[in-house]
């Protein structure tokens, strides 16, 4: 017996089961952190358990279900005694009384044997606040207004602090150190038990054995339980009324799954997923009336009534409508190409204040030591160009009329017009300093200049001879302490009357007659790429980059804010009619931060 689990496992005392009133104290709720998932990504949902963060309206008229289920009255084992919520060291706890069902008469007897029952509590979040992920860690939400549905006994429970409780031990010290350890064995001993006989586990399954020998702690075979399961299971999943520690995954499944059916009937994605089948040919309004009937709501009725208890009576509606469209959004956001992206090195800020890029050279050249072995000091010149962040957004209604005429194809597709306007606006802020020649803070002078050595004499047509001087001219670049890079070109920009001609002169496969006629690497190592903005500066004009990995980042810059790397969408319920409103934000920034990486010929 180890230290930890003698400290862990002292008795507490005879448990709070009141057999003849059929009652005992739980513990339904803690402020431990519990995984979840969404559109998003991973986050630890954490419920805030104070008196004002409980909406406790319910209580005193709230039901004991078995597992969560509410198809029937079978299904209701008790209730909770009016007027026992009490909140004491972050723990919630109430009473509740068992009804005299044969499921009930079982918990009741499993309880006079010693058991244990885990809890889970379903649950509506009103309020939340949001902390954003740590490097490294994920982001945790913090439920500060939540309001308790109901409560079941389940298997095993998302909060491992959710259980019966036993009555606290007042201070007694006559209990010997022998009899704390066996105690606390027992009890250990009989959790496991417990929790395995209540998952439909024998007693002398290896997996109960195992746990027994091996001194495990009952949060570590509570762990390994809800694996050993999870590889067992091969039914489809049960679905609850509501939100619930115990049964969330199931329901963000089913959600999962009429969200890829509602994609997939309207050619949002091309791949089915298994499940999905069942809910693919169902209209917005069918599907409404399949959510109110798994929650247990009323779904019977006109389809304007359908739709607005299906928005106002659970969530599930609204956030199915809410993942279609931003999967839709992110999707087609993703699918289009920005050429900057090439050029330009990314930057992620934390606020929206002016961004500072600061340049330092390459430093002093390295010298010999002097013969007594000192090192000479010395210093690295810097300088530093600015550029500011952007706040950009547009508010979309999805009304109840294109929701009952099964229009989501269609606002969907006004969607993608969303996700195509959040990329070309990078892409128009990207390409603004370069197209207009911005001025640097650090010599004020423009980005190509002739001072800076990477502006063409003479606008010419696209040729041979043009790259090279390019190339030249980019291998004779020294940085702000003097020193040549050299850097070497990569890419050709080009507008759409030289598209075809670049791709001709870098990729020719005519054998040369001559030496004169062949291509040379250097330019056949070149990567033609087509920029429609250059039309409107001067179509025939062309530019040559670096790559950013050999420039160490200089030159083009863009920033996105931490959080809010892709365009974000928010929804709520109509404020001016009837549906889901959708607020699109994104936030975006570029600028230049030096010269040494671009060299530019404005064409014939």
């Amino acid at each position: 017996m180890t230290d930890t689990i003698l400290h862990r496992a002292l008795p507490a005392g005879s448990t709070t089961l009141d057999i003849e009133a059929r009652t005992i104290e739980v513990i339904f709720a803690t402020e431990q952190p519990v995984r979840r998932r969404s559109w998003e990504g991973q986050f630890d949902e954490v419920l805030v358990v104070t008196a004002a963060a409980i909406d406790s309206g319910r209580m005193d008229a709230m039901s004991v279900l078995d597992s969560h289920r509410a198809n029937s009255l079978a299904d209701r084992i008790g209730s909770v005694v009016p007027g026992s919520l009490k909140i004491v060291r972050g723990e919630a706890r109430c009473t509740i009384r068992l009804s005299r069902s044969e499921k009930a008469e079982l918990l009741l007897q499993d309880l006079r044997d010693g058991h244990t029952l885990p809890i889970s509590v379903g649950y509506r979040i009103h309020e939340e606040k949001r902390t954003e992920a740590p490097s490294g860690g994920v982001a945790t939400v913090r439920a500060t207004k939540w309001e308790p549905l109901e409560i079941s006994v389940v298997p095993i429970p998302a909060d491992a602090g959710a259980m019966t409780r036993e009555l606290e031990n007042e201070g007694k010290t006559d209990m010997t150190d022998t009899q704390a350890i066996t105690r606390a064995e027992k009890k250990r001993q009989a959790e496991i038990r417990g929790l395995a006989k209540s998952s439909g586990i024998e007693a002398d399954h290896e997996l109960v054995g195992r746990a027994i020998e091996d001194d495990q702690t009952v949060d570590a075979f509570r762990a390994a339980l809800l694996d050993h399961l999870i590889e067992r299971e091969n039914t489809a999943p049960t679905f609850p009324i509501a939100s619930t520690r115990g049964m969330r995954d199931a329901q963000e499944t089913t959600r999962t799954l009429m969200a890829n059916a509602i994609m997939h009937r309207h050619g949002l994605t091309s791949k089915l997923e298994d499940g999905a089948g069942q809910f693919r040919d169902l209209t917005l309004v069918e599907l409404g009336r399949e959510l109110l009937q798994l929650r247990g709501h009323d779904h019977r009725g006109p389809a304007s009534e359908v739709v607005r208890r299906a928005l106002h009576s659970t969530s599930d509606f609204p956030h199915i409508l809410g993942d279609v469209t931003r999967k839709t959004l992110l999707q087609q956001y993703a699918a289009i190409p920005n050429t900057f992206q090439l050029i330009g090195n990314r930057n992620v800020v934390p606020d929206l204040r002016e961004v500072t890029v600061v340049d330092l050279g390459n430093g002093p050249a390295l010298e010999p030591l002097s013969e007594s072995g000192e090192y000479k000091r010395g210093s690295a010149k810097d300088s530093s160009e600015t550029f500011k962040m952007g706040h950009y957004g547009r508010v979309l209604g999805l009304t109840e009329a294109m929701i009952i005429n099964d229009q989501l194809g269609a606002f969907a597709r006004l969607i993608q017009t969303w996700a195509v306007a959040a990329a070309r606006l990078e892409g128009d802020l990207a390409w603004a300093p370069i197209l207009q020649n911005a001025k640097l803070n650090s010599d004020g002078k423009e980005l190509f200049h002739a001072d800076h050595g990477n502006l063409a004499a003479a606008g010419t047509a696209l040729t041979e001879i043009e790259l090279i001087k390019g190339r030249t001219a980019l291998r004779s670049m020294t940085d702000i302490d003097g020193q040549r890079l050299p850097l070497t070109a990569k890419y050709v920009f080009v507008g759409t009357p030289n598209e075809v001609p670049a791709q001709k002169l870098i990729s020719s496969t005519t054998n040369p007659a001559t030496t004169d006629q062949a291509v040379p690497e250097a330019i056949k190592n070149l990567v033609p790429v087509f920029e429609h903005r250059i039309d409107k500066l001067k179509p025939t004009a062309f530019f040559m980059f670096s790559d950013p990995v050999e420039t160490f980042g200089r030159g083009l810059q863009y920033a996105l804010l931490a959080g809010y790397e892709q365009p974000r969408l928010k929804s709520r319920e109509g404020f001016d009619q009837d549906g889901l409103e959708f607020r699109l934000d994104h936030y975006f920034g570029a600028g230049l931060t030096d010269y040494r990486f671009a060299y530019y010929n404005p064409g014939n």
